[in-house]
Formats: C-alpha cells, sequence, structure tokens
C-alpha cells in the first residue's frame, strides 16, 4: 500500500473536546425550547453523545424528530456557541497534533481534515489551530450535498481532490461512523483514536483496522520517522 493521503477527524481526534461539542449541541438544543430538564432529556443527551460524531445538522434532525426547520434553527445556535468557545480559544489541538501533520507532509504524504461542522466554523477552526498551510485538504459535509458520516462521500470527496485512490488514504477518527466512512470507501487503512467520542471494542467492531490512544501514535504505526 502506497499512502497519499491521510484524512483526520477535527472534534475528538486532533481537536480536544473537553465536553464543548457537547455543550453546543445542548446550547441548540435550548435554542428551540428545548428544556435542560425534564423526563425527555436523559434520552436526548444519550442520544447527543451517541450521534455527535455526524454532520451537526444531522444531528439535530434526529434530535427533533425530523423537524428540520427547528433543527436549522439549532444547528445556528450549536455553530454560534462553537465559535465564542473558539474565540475564548478553547478549542485546542489534541497534543501531538500538529506534529503528526508535519511528519505525514515530510513523508510525501498529504493530510486532510475532516468534520462534521458548518464550511465556515470548519475553515475558522483549522485557521485558528495554525493548519491551514498543513492542511492538503479539507472537507466537511457542505461539500458532498450534506452528506456526513457515515457515508463514504467526505473520504472519496478528500481523495479525489489530491488524484489519490480511496486504496491510497489513511483515515483516523474517534468515533465508529468514522470507521464505518473508511470501510465504505475502500480505505488502505481505517485507524480508530481512543481520545474522543468512542472505545476500543466499538471501534473495532466498526471496521477498525487498528487502534491507537492518539493521533500523536499515527506517525510510528505507519513507520514514519520521528
Amino acid at each position: 500500500m502506497t499512502l497519499r493521503l491521510a484524512l483526520l477527524d477535527l472534534a475528538g481526534t486532533t481537536v480536544r473536546d473537553d465536553g464543548l461539542v457537547l455543550d453546543a449541541v445542548l446550547a441548540g438544543l435550548r435554542a428551540v425550547r428545548v428544556p435542560g430538564a425534564g423526563p425527555r432529556f436523559p434520552a436526548l443527551r444519550r442520544q447527543a453523545d451517541a450521534t455527535m460524531d455526524r454532520a451537526s445538522l444531522s444531528v439535530f434532525g434526529d434530535l427533533l424528530d425530523g423537524d428540520m426547520c427547528r433543527a436549522r434553527r439549532a444547528d445556528a445556535a450549536f455553530t454560534a456557541r462553537l465559535r465564542v468557545r473558539l474565540a475564548e480559544g478553547m478549542l485546542r489541538e489534541v497534543p501531538g497534533a500538529t506534529t503528526t501533520m508535519t511528519l505525514l507532509r515530510d513523508a510525501g504524504i498529504g493530510v486532510g481534515l475532516a468534520s462534521g461542522f458548518e464550511a465556515s466554523l470548519h475553515a475558522e477552526i483549522v485557521d485558528a489551530l495554525g493548519w491551514t498551510e498543513l492542511a492538503d485538504v479539507t472537507v466537511c459535509p457542505a461539500d458532498v450535498d450534506g452528506r456526513g458520516l457515515p457515508d463514504p462521500a467526505m473520504l472519496l470527496t478528500a481523495a479525489a481532490r489530491l488524484d489519490a485512490e480511496p486504496a491510497d488514504v489513511v483515515t483516523a477518527g474517534d468515533a465508529t461512523s468514522a470507521m464505518v466512512a473508511g470501510r465504505r470507501a475502500g480505505a488502505g487503512l481505517t485507524v480508530g483514536v481512543l481520545s474522543g467520542a468512542h472505545r476500543a471494542a466499538p471501534l473495532r467492531a466498526a471496521g477498525a483496522d487498528a487502534i491507537v490512544d492518539s493521533v500523536a501514535d499515527l506517525p510510528a504505526l505507519l513507520g514514519l520517522p520521528s
């Protein structure tokens, strides 16, 4: 296998979550008058925890029983909340993420950054963390007609932009949906990362070829010089 592209997830994989995404989901729900207490709320929170690795608008659509008008308002509040946290300096890289990207590029492997965020927020996060020049390609659901994980469209689009075959791609993510997408796309290597949403057993069950504690461990897994 000749690797041409490493497609890395943002929140939970290269960007520390620290509960900020769930906090923004709850802010989105409050914006459409879903109470933060009461008999339904614990189930909503569990559902949000389980699905927040997907496109944010899709998550809100599910949480709000398909009411896409309310989902769009909730998603706007979600994005606004994350922008505030970004401005406050609360979104930080997973330790070693920048070094990993640098080592990948030094080895001739392109770097891609993927997320389920709205396009401008995705770009703002990448820029704020100083990764604009490190990322050869960025992709989010807006680039693929809203098809976030576990649809393989983002991986296939990122590979096509670098004239790479899916088999030339290593994808790394912290959620089962990223593993499913990697498998569906025919990625050469699908790596589960234990710094975010899901643990080793569900990541393996979803199709991970390998599990690492952190994205910082990816270069060693690929046999790259440190």
